[in-house]
């Protein structure tokens, strides 16, 4: 019975140890993030509302239909059913990022070491609790690579067909997806293990392939009245006005942009640099969302595997990971060029592809280690790395959030159903009920907003430094008085108020 044990597939173990992480993670941080609400009202549209009621409030949907589907079927609250998703598109994830180390090189220590490395990527695992579309993006597109490598070993039509159906998959949680089905496969182009017809032939097929499944998609969805059109539409209006504002700030002889950053007088002369000047500020911006996206110990290895050139970068598999990572590097530079933004979380696919290259640059460290001295010394140093990895990937030093809470039931229980309730937290306003649009609450909160509240309006207001500004300055002309905070005791950070004259 232990010998069954013992030789049960690593990757049903680190599936194993992924759901229960993810139990963990939600039993831990019982706050969801912003964006939760988001999904949670799409999949409430959907239950009541159908399909295509769901995809027209919110383009990307699939998510939110999912635990929604799941919620009929189990009776789960809609929280939990989105948790449950979540925790097995995490299991799809590390499962499909072991498999792919494990095509790199094929043994036992490289499939340890990358279990090792997606149950303890601090950017990853940190945000098990959230719900996000990403992972099931990020899984289904790693998924879709696993089966494209395949194919490029062994030219089946099924694992064509699976990248195909994977990457498609993946489109469904994140439209830019749809890049990875032509461009992807053409990576199969460095094999040189194989001739050049080969190649080129095996890359025709899987973009017929793609090819066929497009026009296929495209006619069911009109089949069914589905206006893909107005989808396409919406889709682009999210990005025109970045585009438009781009074009103004920029393309103008003198504009306004050049006069903001080099001042009046310096723009006559600095204002054409100021393309240039953008570019590199930007690219700063990326450098260190990069450097947070990794974390320390992970650029350290990677490093660590440049300068000691391992990590099989010339291995036919190594050069689909790096196409792969190519084109998630283009659309995050495209993305913050476009939008002049950037979040952390955005770069999560990208860093994730290069995490593969870990547990081979550590396989490799620890046999170039050839004395006892020497590997005890690696063992430490990576036993270290890890730790401070697990420690931050799955032990929050933040504060409670329990306010949240006692905020939320003080409004059940103290106030009327109608009551006209303006607050900056999404958990509050759908935990206490008193707000219908709980997935529109605006996260900043101005003065405007508290001048224009109705007379006996409560504001239920999560406290910041600008908010907090404007609630003394509301309160030194008598228009707020506090109702309560929390918590009870010591500073609050959460507080309602009554707005008290018209």
């Amino acid at each position: 019975m232990n010998r069954q044990w013992r030789d049960l597939d690593i990757r049903l173990w680190a599936v194993v140890a992924s759901l229960f992480l993810s139990f963990l993670h939600a039993l831990l941080n019982p706050i969801p993030n912003a964006d939760a609400f988001e999904y949670v009202r799409t999949a409430e549209i959907f239950i009541s509302d159908g399909l295509a009621a769901a995809f027209a409030y919110q383009p990307s949907a699939t998510y939110a239909v999912l635990f929604g589907t799941l919620h009929q079927l189990t009776g789960l609250e809609l929280f939990a059913a989105a948790q449950v998703i979540n925790a097995l598109l995490f299991a799809l994830l590390v499962y499909a990022f072991i498999s792919l180390a494990r095509e790199v090189r094929a043994s036992e220590r490289v499939t340890l070491l990358a279990a090792i490395t997606v149950l303890i990527f601090p950017q990853l695992n940190e945000y098990r609790y959230y719900l996000i579309r990403d992972i099931g993006f990020i899984a289904l597109l790693l998924l879709g690579m696993l089966f494209l490598i395949r194919y490029g070993k062994r030219q089946h039509w099924q694992d064509a067909a699976l990248f195909v159906a994977s990457t498609a998959a993946a489109v469904l949680f994140r439209s830019e997806a749809l890049v990875y089905l032509p461009i992807a496969p053409l990576a199969l182009l460095w094999n040189r293990e194989l001739i050049l017809r080969v190649r080129v032939l095996a890359v025709v097929k899987i973009e017929a392939i793609c090819l066929a499944l497009g026009i296929l998609g495209v006619l069911a969805l009109l089949l069914v009245d589905f206006d893909v059109l107005h989808l396409v539409q919406r889709a682009a209006a999210v990005y025109l006005p970045f585009v438009q504002d781009a074009w103004t700030a920029l393309s103008a002889a003198s504009s306004p942009l050049s006069t903001a950053v080099f001042g009046e007088y310096a723009a006559d002369f600095s204002g054409q640099y100021i393309v240039l000047f953008m570019t590199a500020g930007l690219a700063a911006i990326l450098v260190l969302k990069l450097i947070s996206g990794f974390g320390v110990p992970a650029l350290l290895v990677l490093a660590y595997g440049l300068r000691q050139r391992i990590g099989e970068l010339g291995n036919p598999v190594m050069r689909v990971v790096l196409t792969y990572a190519l084109i998630a590097f283009t659309i995050l530079l495209g993305f913050l060029m476009l939008t002049r933004f950037m979040s952390t979380r955005y770069t999560l696919l990208f860093c994730t592809l290069l995490m593969l290259m870990v547990p081979l640059v550590i396989d490799s460290a620890l046999a170039l280690a050839r004395t006892v001295a020497a590997t005890k010394i690696v063992r430490g140093v990576l036993g270290f790395l890890a730790l401070f990895c697990a420690i931050d990937a799955h032990i929050s030093f933040g504060h409670s959030k329990d306010f949240l809470e006692q905020a939320s039931t003080w409004l059940r229980d103290n106030t009327e159903e109608n009551a006209f309730v303006i607050t900056n937290s999404n958990y509050v306003a759908y935990h206490s009920g008193r707000v219908e649009e709980y997935d529109k609450v605006a996260r900043y909160i101005d003065m405007q907003t508290i001048t224009d509240a109705p007379y006996e309006a409560l504001l239920a207001l999560s406290i910041d430094r600008d908010i907090l500004s404007y609630v003394d300055e509301a309160r030194a002309f008598d228009l707020l008085e506090v109702v309560a905070a929390f918590p009870p005791q010591g500073r609050p950070q959460f507080a309602i108020y009554r707005r008290t004259s018209e």
